[in-house]
């Protein structure tokens, strides 16, 4: 997936830098994305499903569990259909950070922000395959398990839903903690009518340089701007 580029203007917001850095810190962010990059194996997969509403319950056809919570309600409200997105950056990513945060302080946070904002780049490439195959379709961004009301514990089952483990090796502990540790994992409603802008993508929110959410590679789980 050579073409799926790092946003760095994120990571150094994830770093905490409201300006630019110094010349010697922006070496050394390079030297960390051109050794992350040598070192992740991004990987992606997704499923489309269609969107189940009955006696108060939302489900994904097939899927034998229910979507409890009012945040995941509003991120699919108009949606008649939905697609599990599963994005990681592999095993091999995970190695390599721990290892560069064993090195120094800088070093470590720089490579650490740096997947944040590699992991969201390989999730927002596999929205776009969506969006290409299912022509027709406007999509929201996407939205993961802990977000808003949206319970935890349903990670596991968006993972089954999109047999993530077995295509590209994601898995998700008791405790809800996916693995690898920069993966993301979500659902992401699509429609056949418009929608409102702000629930396409977060790119338009004025918190969005300094949101703590997207320094994980996620979202705040919110409609508002």
């Amino acid at each position: 997936m050579e073409d799926i580029k790092i946003n760095k203007n994120d990571a150094l917001r994830y770093m905490g830098f409201r300006e630019a850095p110094d010349d010697k810190t922006s070496a050394l962010i390079d030297l960390c994305e051109e050794r992350l990059l040598n070192a992740a194996k991004p990987r992606y997969v997704w499923r489309v499903f269609d969107v189940e509403r009955s006696e108060g319950a939302l489900r994904l056809s097939g899927c034998g569990f229910a979507l409890d919570g009012e945040s995941i309600r509003g991120h699919l409200n108009g949606c008649a259909k939905a697609a599990v997105i599963a994005a990681t950056l592999s095993a091999d990513a995970d190695k390599f950070l721990k290892k560069a945060a064993l090195e120094d302080g800088l070093t470590g946070l720089a490579c650490d922000a740096l997947a944040s904002a590699y992991t969201e780049s390989v999730s927002e490439k596999a929205r776009a395959e969506v969006l290409e195959r299912m022509g027709g379709f406007s999509g929201t961004w996407v939205f993961a398990a802990g977000y808003g009301d949206f319970p935890l514990e349903t990670a596991r089952f968006l993972v089954e839903c999109a047999d993530a483990g077995r295509r590209i090796g994601i898995s998700c502990t008791e405790s809800s903690m996916l693995i690898p540790q920069k993966t993301i994992v979500g659902i992401m409603g699509l429609s056949e009518s418009a929608l409102d802008p702000a629930r396409r993508s977060c790119d338009d929110c004025n918190m969005r340089g300094r949101c703590q959410f997207r320094k994980n590679g996620g979202h705040c789980g919110t409609d508002e701007k």
